[in-house]
């Protein structure tokens, strides 16, 4: 059973009849604390990410597999609406809403823009790639 002991101090464990000097207990107290602290960064990324920083998340992909995703999407008339374009993909795509006067001309293989606007008419619009 490991036994604490801090005489004049000096910290030092006692296990079985060796003694832990004090560097030891530091490096593995730093090490235990990049340990959770990576942890708690990787979830806090995480949480940051997750926050609604756009209205409508759109995913570019090649033809074969579907072009976008979602195939269809409705957003409120006359409110403002942040998009973000996702291009998984590995050649460039671009977008467009050309009723709405809406576009992002470039977006290269794994990258991703944000698009706002405010629909000003009421209906159903087709939306494209725009780089072929």
């Amino acid at each position: 059973m490991p036994s604490l002991y801090f005489v004049y101090g000096y910290l030092s464990v006692k296990k079985g009849g060796k003694q832990v000097e004090r560097r030891e207990i530091i490096a593995i107290a730093l090490f235990l604390l990049a340990t959770l602290g990576t942890i708690f960064g990787v979830f806090a990324v995480e949480k940051i990410r997750r926050n609604k920083l756009y209205d409508l998340e759109l995913i570019a992909r090649a033809p074969e597999h579907g072009n976008w995703l979602p195939q269809e999407f409705t957003v409120s008339y006359d409110t403002e609406v942040t998009m973000l374009i996702r291009n998984i993909d590995t050649a460039t795509h671009g977008f467009a809403i050309p009723q709405l006067n809406v576009a992002a001309r470039e977006i290269k293989a794994g990258e991703a823009k944000t698009v706002t606007f405010t629909p000003t008419q009421r209906g159903t619009f087709d939306f494209m790639c725009t780089v072929w």
